[in-house]
């Protein structure tokens, strides 16, 4: 189950205030016409400062199974998100139908799960990659996955969907 929450004019202006490295990211991807390329956006949040105190003043944590998604911004060509997981908690499998998706994992480790189909449809994992503070996760629209906060410390990620996000496929794992 997933949670969401979206900041306030006066809460994101407060953030953008204290947090250099996100106020140069709304201004640079506001600055663009349209959609910028996966790797153009992993190259922007790679050097990318984050105050991390102020932007744990600004989110939140959801207490079921879920994640919590903290819009932070969202546009016509873009949506900033704080994503977060308590130990133990993860998204469905998912797809981004229509949107790429590039993340930096801010605190915690993030495990994020790749699958197939099988012929009935079914997700099959054909792989598993794991991301530290600092580290750089991009998937394009088609892309089949599931993160997941495997630590025993919370988890937090700064995602950016372009355009936002509007829909998603959710799938059914063949282990079940």
């Amino acid at each position: 189950m997933v949670s969401v929450e979206t900041l306030g004019d006066e809460g994101r202006e407060d953030l953008i205030s204290c947090c250099k490295g996100i106020a140069d990211m709304i201004a640079w991807l506001d600055s663009l016409d349209g959609r910028p390329g996966l790797e153009e956006l992993g190259n922007h949040l790679h050097s990318l400062p984050i105050n991390l105190d102020a932007l744990k003043k600004h989110i939140s944590y959801t207490d079921d199974d879920g994640y919590q998604r903290n819009i932070i911004k969202k546009t016509e060509h873009y949506e900033m998100v704080a994503i977060t997981w308590k130990a133990g908690q993860d998204t469905p499998i998912h797809d981004h139908v229509g949107s790429d998706c590039a993340f930096l994992i801010i605190e915690g480790t993030s495990t994020e799960t790749i699958y197939s189909l099988n012929e009935d449809g079914l997700a099959v994992p054909i792989e598993v990659r794991t991301y530290q503070s600092g580290d750089i996760c991009a998937s394009n629209e088609p892309d089949i996955h599931r993160i997941s906060n495997e630590g025993d410390t919370n988890l937090i990620n700064f995602h950016v969907y372009t355009p936002p996000l509007s829909g998603f496929g959710i799938y059914n794992s063949a282990d079940a």
